[in-house]
């Protein structure tokens, strides 16, 4: 069920471009409950089976490999977070998000040919430096979706999938 939420959510992004970015995040808020309640093996499963179904029907073929490149990060924030010292652990975060995204660029650019991201090298420099502010919020907004969905959502969808 959530990776067909997250697919929609991925398919959205071809309606509106400023999703191409957008949608894969808010895709990625589909592994929570995943996750929490079945863990990392299903968290995985999960991304796989969003990532393959967005590749083979988003038209956004950016937010697709967006996707595919940074949807995991959900499931490696808690061995992230597991670093003491903050300005590591922000350091990690940076280092993993960077890697990630140096990679989906190289293949967007020179694998798919993608004209938009080999013309506009000094662009692509800003595009990086808002995704790399984007994936600190992110990061934040995540953290508040787990204590919300522990907090408030958890009791209230497992009480009603034990009523019926």
């Amino acid at each position: 069920m959530m990776a067909a939420l997250g697919t929609a959510l991925m398919l959205s992004s071809s309606l509106i471009p400023i999703l191409t970015y957008a949608a894969p995040m808010l895709a990625s808020l589909t592994l929570l409950p995943v996750l929490f309640e079945f863990g990392k093996k299903y968290g995985w499963m999960t991304w796989k089976v969003t990532a393959l179904l967005a590749l083979m029907l988003c038209a956004d073929r950016e937010a697709a490999f967006f996707w595919v490149f940074i949807g995991w990060y959900p499931i490696l924030k808690p061995t992230l977070d597991r670093i003491r010292s903050k300005p590591f652990r922000i350091l990690a975060k940076l280092a993993v998000f960077t890697g990630a995204f140096l990679l989906l660029f190289l293949i967007l650019a020179f694998v798919l040919g993608l004209e938009d991201f080999r013309g506009e090298l000094l662009l692509s420099a800003a595009v990086y430096a808002m995704l790399i502010l984007a994936m600190l919020l992110f990061d934040r907004v995540y953290e508040r979706a787990v204590i919300l969905y522990a907090v408030r959502l958890r009791n209230k969808l497992i009480r009603n999938t034990k009523q019926k």
